[in-house]
């Protein structure tokens, strides 16, 4: 393996990563922003809504009391009696009838925690509700009061908060409404101030957990949900006619979600600050998160410790298939069983092991293919030793032969002389044959003729026989291995026509066979005998003895072993896709079929 090239564990490991981590990373970061804005805003819609019911609330006091003050600064008999000169049995019934509503409107409002009416005209007696200012040596007589010092002296209505005591050592900062009646003169003036309960507010505005700051303005806080914490500032600086504040403040020394908006209350020209802040909203969104978070993380790394633990098995498992393989190329096929599973790669390892048990068995045929070879070659050698040995002198012989030929001749034997002399023939074909490896398709057939013509001096016209060869077989250069035909002839003759009782006929058919896709047509050489055939079953155990010498003690054995070594030495000389095939039938005829090279050319290597 290069330096630069990946294991095929870590490319696995990689892809793997790409296609698992990453998008469960990806997704998982997505989901995990999705559902932090989802919450963040649904939070944010509830401390929204939280801060438009407070708001509504307030607006609702505010404007209740502000028209409940309605009947006490709008009537005219008030206004005069405040503005007059002189104080008289009328006054003193108008003062008791405004007094008295006060004093209704006290007892009917709950949201009321005081009410009183501040005047300047020495005329107007003090009482319950009433307050005469004009003791006072100040110039402005009314300056000494906590409510006038926040308000516009000019203004019609003006809210403005205030410390209203609760008892001897309390006090509450509460919100104060300040109305001025139109007494009609300018030195002459008369408010009424009414101070909104501060518990009556936190009964109505207290239905949640929530955090509430209420402000008038730039003053300090006059509402807050936890006791004792008014007139704190509030946290964020409030400026403008319109003021929105949505975000995360310290508060209480914790994070909260806020909410900070205004509002200006009915007919006043005044400004309130509302704020609220939700002090479970980050923490559940914190602790959201960190669930999701852990989640992601568990979810990422699973497939990660399995990715890795899958590519370590993984390439330990190709590691001990790779040692297999490389014990195998260096021809130890002894490989011991070390790879499990019913996967690939143990189909593989098992291949592999019963590869190098076929490649051992292989070579033990192959030796034993050799050894067999060898001996067939020492056989062969003495054979030729043999018939070198029993050779007498050729010329010797045929001279002999003709000798007798010719004392036939002059004897008047003229089927003797024709015997001898094709005799002659055939043996001196037999003779230079074994000297040489290769024939001519002429010299087969002028052998076969040669002894078919004694078997007709022996069988008479018992015994017939031609040659086909059709157009485009040149007999005459076409080479092929020699004694090919004649002992399929014989065995024709010997085993086909000779218990016949009628004329029988062997034809020798040469012909190319229909061209086939990737290679030239074959020559089909056919040994064609009209005799008594044989059954389906011969044929069968025929054929069968071409693959596989045999001797069979059915009077067959000799013919056997010719058909079987005349089909062998085809297919050791032109390779395994040529060699002989018998047909026959029963009172039809047997037929020998032989395929041969296009040109007759060597095909293969023994």
């Amino acid at each position: 393996m290069t330096p630069n090239r990946k294991s095929v564990g870590k490319q696995i490991a990689l892809i793997l990563l790409i296609a698992i981590v990453v998008p469960i990373t990806i997704i998982g970061m997505m989901a995990i922003l999705m559902m932090r804005n989802q919450i963040n805003e649904r939070y944010e819609n509830q401390v929204k809504a939280e801060n438009t019911r407070v708001k509504s609330i307030l607006f609702d006091v505010t404007s209740s009391m502000y028209t409940n003050c309605e009947p006490i600064v709008s009537i005219q008999a008030y206004r005069d009696l405040l503005g007059g000169k002189n104080y008289g049995y009328e006054e003193e019934l108008q003062y008791q009838a405004m007094t008295g509503a006060i004093t209704s409107l006290q007892r009917t409002t709950a949201a009321l925690s005081s009410i009183r009416v501040y005047t300047n005209n020495p005329l107007i007696p003090e009482g319950n509700n009433v307050v005469n200012v004009s003791q006072n040596k100040e110039k402005d007589p009314f300056s000494v009061y906590e409510w006038y010092q926040g308000i516009d002296p000019m203004a019609w209505d003006s809210y403005t908060c205030t410390h209203v005591p609760l008892n001897d050592t309390e006090e509450d900062y509460e919100l104060t409404l300040v109305r001025r009646f139109n007494t009609g003169t300018g030195n002459l003036r008369a408010y009424v101030v009414v101070t909104i309960s501060t518990n009556y507010l936190r009964n109505r505005l207290l239905t949640t957990d929530d955090y509430i700051l209420i402000s008038l303005g730039d003053k300090p806080v006059f509402f807050s949900s936890i006791y004792g914490e008014q007139e704190q500032e509030m946290p964020v600086a409030v400026t403008g006619d319109e003021y929105n504040y949505l975000g995360t403040l310290e508060l209480k020394g914790k994070k909260q979600l806020t909410y900070l908006s205004s509002f200006v209350p009915y007919k006043v020209n005044d400004r309130f600050f509302v704020m609220v802040g939700d002090k479970e909203a980050r923490d559940t969104l914190v602790s959201l998160l960190r669930s999701f978070s852990i989640v992601l993380v568990l979810a990422i790394l699973g497939p990660l410790l399995a990715i890795t633990g899958y590519t370590r098995y993984f390439t330990m498992r190709v590691k001990t298939l790779r040692e297999a393989m490389h014990q195998a190329s260096l021809g130890d096929y002894d490989i011991v069983d070390s790879i499990s599973g019913e996967d690939e790669l143990a189909e593989t390892f098992y291949d592999l092991k019963k590869t190098t048990e076929q490649i051992r068995e292989n070579e033990s045929k192959y030796y034993e293919a050799k050894i067999r070879q060898q001996n067939l070659i020492n056989m062969q050698q003495q054979m030729e030793l043999k018939m070198l040995a029993g050779q007498i002198n050729p010329h010797f012989l045929y001279n002999t032969l003709e000798a007798i030929r010719m004392q036939a001749v002059r004897g008047g034997d003229l089927d003797v002389a024709t015997s001898v002399k094709y005799l002659a023939k055939i043996m001196h074909y037999v003779l230079e044959s074994t000297g040489r490896s290769m024939s001519t398709l002429e010299d087969e057939l002028k052998h076969v003729d040669s002894y078919m013509q004694i078997q007709r001096l022996r069988f008479g016209d018992k015994v017939n026989w031609n040659f086909y060869i059709t157009d485009g077989v040149d007999a005459a250069s076409y080479p092929m291995l020699p004694l090919l035909l004649q002992p399929i002839v014989e065995n024709a003759v010997g085993h086909g026509l000779k218990n016949m009782d009628h004329s029988g006929h062997v034809s020798i058919i040469a012909e190319y066979e229909q061209p086939q896709e990737g290679r030239e047509s074959s020559l089909i050489i056919t040994v064609n005998d009209d005799g008594l055939g044989m059954s389906e079953e011969e044929v069968a155990a025929l054929n069968a003895s071409l693959q596989e010498k045999r001797v069979e003690d059915d009077g067959k054995g000799a013919s056997s072993i010719g058909l079987y070594n005349i089909h062998q030495r085809i297919r050791l000389y032109y390779g395994k896709d040529y060699g002989m095939q018998i047909r026959s039938k029963e009172g039809k005829g047997t037929s020998v079929v032989l395929t041969l090279p296009h040109k007759g050319e060597k095909q293969h290597e023994s």
